[in-house]
């Protein structure tokens, strides 16, 4: 009996998963840039690094957020850089202001920057955030 229901607990789960958007990541801000100008979408930069443990919360918990990987998918073109691996990233992160992370920075499709989070939300914050960021872009 109890094989039978972690089976169908784990059955939901699959099928929950199923429906959800993913966030496909750019990786580079000059193509994301370039996407957002073409479609007509804000951008939203994560300014990351790999020991950064909010990131990885932030990762885990908000981008994994169902509504959020929805709204971020259907709504804007996304984008990660890591200012310790290259200097184009680190040069951004400097014209973002970046002197944290994580750092969420919203741009419009001519780079310029409209809004910003400054270190970890929760995803019914970061919801809140990417409406008032979409808007922003108008």
């Amino acid at each position: 009996m109890k094989r039978f229901i972690i089976v169908i607990v784990g059955l939901a789960a699959a099928v929950v998963s199923v429906g959800a958007e993913t966030v496909k990541w750019e990786t580079d801000y000059d193509k994301a840039i370039a996407a957002a100008k073409k479609d007509n979408k804000p951008v939203v930069v994560d300014v990351y690094t790999d020991w950064c443990g909010w990131c990885k919360k932030l990762d885990r918990d908000v981008y994994a957020d169902a509504k959020v990987s929805e709204k971020l998918a259907k709504n804007f073109v996304t984008v990660k850089i890591n200012p310790e691996k290259t200097s184009r990233a680190a040069q951004l992160a400097s014209q973002f202001g970046t002197r944290g992370y994580p750092h969420i920075v919203f741009v419009n499709g001519d780079g310029k920057k409209t809004g910003e989070i400054l270190g970890y939300v929760s995803a019914t914050e970061f919801l809140q955030r990417l409406d008032k960021a979409a808007s922003n872009a108008k």
